[in-house]
């Protein structure tokens, strides 16, 4: 009979053990979803916060507000200009708009600033080329010198050789008149 209170002992102890096991395993089986559940609850957020600001209807509503600010001092400049509105109402115009005002002056500072790079830049460029320029344009000249010294040599040998011919031809012509180049000319024909 104790062989068998104690296997019932056994056994209650057992499961009892089996028993507290679960749970303490289910407890921290719950704090690690717990943490799996608040991890992915920020990468939720922070998707969610990426596909807003990604989002092509987001993106549109922001292109539409920056339009209707550029439609807004496209107003301001012909009210200005026309001279339609008072001075107060100016004031609570620019009061209204005030922090798209110090938008738009500081992007219009950063495309000055581009501007003037890219003028320096250009500056730079039409310097560079123009040396090129004048430097092509003096081998151009030098080479113009050339070709006329060439011309000029050659219209001097044109001219020796010409007076050359017109030489050959009265030594020619006078061996003709010759007594005896009348014979050669007559047996020659």
């Amino acid at each position: 009979m104790s062989k068998i209170i104690n296997a019932i002992l056994i056994g209650l102890l057992g499961g009892g053990c089996f028993t507290v096991g679960i749970y303490y395993a289910t407890l921290e089986f719950e704090e690690q979803v717990n943490v799996w559940d608040s991890n992915y609850q920020i990468i939720i957020d922070k998707v969610y916060a990426f596909e807003k600001v990604s989002d092509p209807e987001t993106i549109r509503h922001y292109v539409k507000e920056l339009n209707k600010m550029l439609d807004d001092l496209e107003f301001l400049n012909n009210i200005i200009q026309s001279g339609q509105i008072a001075d107060n109402t100016l004031d609570l115009f620019i009061n209204k708009h005030q922090k798209r005002i110090e938008d738009i002056n500081g992007r219009i500072l950063s495309l000055h600033s581009e501007h003037m790079e890219l003028v320096f830049k250009f500056k730079e460029q039409v310097t560079r080329l123009t040396g090129e320029t004048d430097d092509n344009l003096e081998l151009i000249q030098g080479l113009q010198d050339k070709i006329q010294e060439q011309n000029d040599y050659v219209n001097k040998l044109n001219v020796e050789i010409g007076q050359s011919i017109t030489n050959v031809e009265d030594d020619i012509q006078t061996i003709k008149d010759s007594k005896y180049g009348k014979k050669i000319w007559i047996v020659k024909k």
